[in-house]
């Protein structure tokens, strides 16, 4: 894999170089061909030759000038086992691919005489971590000690390596990119990261599908450099905390297919200097939380796609930098979305948005975001997004949809906050006589049945009893 951003013109056209072997269909039998761009420029082509082992120098390599002289050597889809000690090769730039043989072996000082190396592609070979070991990379010995070679790109990526030799690097020190992907590393051992700690100038580092789930915390400390990192393919259930440790230097993080199943506001931590996310394939994934990318704080390119299952982005997912927006391209396309909130993110603000391959509901928030906060007009050429529903818009583009189809609301009533009486004098008199009126027949009832009470119980008033003393009753004498 070739990171463009990262490689210097001349490996660039490695990369080229080795592609185009690689699409050639026969196996050449012969010597190799090469080729001059002009006196500081050579290509060595000895891809698909059916060799298997370093053959001597071609005369003309003499011709290329030591003091500006980019030279370019691939052995792409060889069948070499060992590397062997490599005849001196002129030239002030080199880059050398062994890419694709079936190299179990290298030999120490196999680089002694290519002290300019710059650019060495092991990788897709049989390689492992005992074979790999600091003396490899030994330079010229002189009073006493070996030198440094110039190696600035290392690929190791999809060999059998467990852990890396903690002196590895010794004699690597102007090391920068360093490619280690497809390996069964699944733990990031102490030795390793003491290996990892020793590449201080290390600027990108690779550890797509290597079957870790987890990086110890001082994992990167001392790396003040790194930019760029790829976790991709892995088993981490949330983003490493480890990378807080590299946030004021790292700007590019690619985290796709992991089983993660949410981000939130501890995903990214730290990472203030971030400039491009790429958080993608992940299956798991469903939510993305309040918060989540408030940390970012120079974040500009952001691919959040292909999650088939990212059903929800709540819309504080960006709470906090909205005020000091930075992002200028979104790509949310081919996730599980139906709706996003109005005012998720300022989308006017954008430069490029994707949006397809979602099931979009096309509501009125949708066609708010389209066309009032023109959203529309951030889409690329032939990256329109469809409306999923509802069933009389499924199929429309949603740049075509409009507010037409939403209430349409009385906004000068609608501004009217308080509560206000607007009577004329006519019935306020009414209203008064009605409750006088009310108040009368109230009182003339009340009369009335005070009367009626007054008058039965004057007529069903129970007569007195007497008594007597039946002592001076004379009857009783």
């Amino acid at each position: 894999m070739c990171f463009l951003r990262d490689i210097p013109g001349v490996l660039v056209i490695l990369c080229v170089l080795v592609s185009a072997s690689h699409a050639l269909g026969e196996v050449i039998n012969g010597p190799c061909d090469i080729f001059f761009q002009d006196v500081n420029n050579l290509t060595l082509n000895c891809s698909r030759r059916n060799i298997d082992r370093i053959p001597n120098w071609p005369e003309a390599m003499k011709n290329v000038s030591n003091q500006d002289g980019h030279v370019l050597i691939t052995f792409f889809n060889n069948s070499i086992t060992n590397v062997t000690e490599l005849p001196p090769v002129p030239g002030n730039r080199v880059a050398i691919s062994f890419k694709s043989n079936k190299i179990i072996e290298i030999n120490d000082d196999a680089f002694n005489n290519v002290h300019r190396l710059v650019y060495l592609d092991l990788s897709n070979n049989r390689l492992s971590g005992d074979v790999l070991r600091s003396e490899i990379f030994q330079g010229p010995y002189k009073d006493g000690v070996y030198k440094s070679i110039a190696l600035e790109t290392l690929n190791l990526g999809n060999n059998r390596i467990h852990s890396l030799d903690r002196y590895l690097f010794q004699y690597t020190p102007n090391l920068t990119r360093l490619y280690l992907n497809n390996n069964p590393i699944e733990i990031l051992d102490h030795v390793t990261i003491l290996a990892l700690f020793s590449a201080t100038k290390l600027e990108v580092l690779d550890l797509a599908k290597t079957d870790i789930d987890s990086i110890p915390l001082d994992a990167f400390r001392g790396l003040v450099n790194l930019r760029q990192i790829d976790l991709s393919g892995n088993k981490f259930v949330t983003v490493p905390e480890s990378l807080g440790l590299v946030g004021t230097s790292l700007q590019y993080l690619t985290f796709n297919n992991n089983p993660i199943v949410e981000l939130n506001d501890d995903s990214f931590i730290g990472l203030t200097n971030l400039v491009e996310l790429e958080v993608g394939e992940n299956n798991y994934l469903e939510e993305v939380k309040r918060s989540t990318f408030t940390p970012l704080k120079s974040l500009r390119v952001l691919h959040l796609c292909h999650n088939r299952n990212l059903r929800y982005i709540s819309h504080n997912a960006f709470r906090g930098i909205k005020d000091k927006w930075t992002l200028k391209e979104v790509y949310l396309d081919d996730n599980n979305l139906s709706e996003l909130s109005t005012d998720l993110l300022p989308w006017n603000k954008l430069e490029v948005l994707g949006m397809t391959g979602n099931n979009w509901l096309c509501n009125c928030d949708l066609a708010n975001i389209v066309t009032n906060q023109e959203a529309g007009t951030k889409f690329k050429a032939g990256e329109i997004p469809y409306c999923a529903a509802p069933m009389r818009l499924n199929g429309a583009y949603i740049t075509n949809i409009t507010a037409s189809f939403c209430p349409t609301l009385d906004t000068t009533f609608a501004a009217k906050k308080g509560f206000s009486i607007n009577l004329k004098p006519k019935h306020i008199l009414w209203s008064i006589l009605g409750v006088a009126a009310v108040v009368g027949i109230g009182m003339i009832c009340g009369l009335l049945v005070n009367t009626i009470k007054a008058v039965y119980k004057k007529n069903t008033r129970s007569q007195p009893i007497r008594y007597f003393n039946i002592n001076d009753d004379t009857n009783f004498a």
